[in-house]
């Protein structure tokens, strides 16, 4: 038997369809994912992840399509495969094919982008990713390449989604495996 269950449609609590349906208009033509609606069964906790998504990862971003790049690399690197899946399947959306993404993933440091994406992409990946290896000097890196503070903290916030995102994630699909 699985630790966490889905909850159904017909048992949300009013405070849960209130998110869904947040939840929704985010990724209109596909399902809520296992998480979300195992998350369902107690709203303070889906309120929380809702509200930091729509604040952290927010939709148009200023980065274009490189916020769900880093956080396809990030649920990469971490093995959370819901948060790979949601943020492939919005690449995809927007044009990306599987090959080109498979090469990201493959050799992130060979990203294909301009500039400005590239060194985007690859600091939110290090901010998630190797959160010690942040140095005072990687700031002033990205100040010197054209990015202003309210960039950098949006990066920040970016990372910070993502880590909240694949922890959920994948202990959350854990929980919903049956023994």
């Amino acid at each position: 038997m699985a630790f966490f269950e889905q909850v159904p449609d017909d048992q949300l609590s009013p405070e849960s369809k209130r998110l869904m349906e947040i939840a929704r208009k985010r990724t209109p033509n596909q399902a809520i994912g296992p998480s979300v609606r195992a998350m369902a069964a107690h709203p303070r906790v889906l309120k929380g992840f809702v509200e930091v998504r729509e604040e952290l990862n927010p939709i148009p971003s200023r980065f274009g399509s490189g916020h769900y790049i880093a956080g396809m690399l990030i649920a990469h690197s971490v093995g959370c495969r819901a948060c790979f899946n949601l943020s492939r399947g919005w690449l995809a959306k927007v044009g990306f094919d599987d090959a080109t993404m498979d090469g990201y993933c493959a050799a992130p440091a060979t990203l294909p982008l301009d500039e400005p994406e590239r060194r985007m992409v690859e600091f939110t990946v290090k901010l998630a990713c190797d959160r010690p290896g942040v140095k005072p000097a990687d700031f002033r890196d990205m100040e010197q390449a054209g990015f202003s503070k309210e960039d950098v903290l949006e990066m920040i916030g970016i990372a910070a989604f993502w880590n909240l995102a694949t922890t959920f994630g994948t202990a959350i699909d854990a929980g919903l495996r049956e023994e």
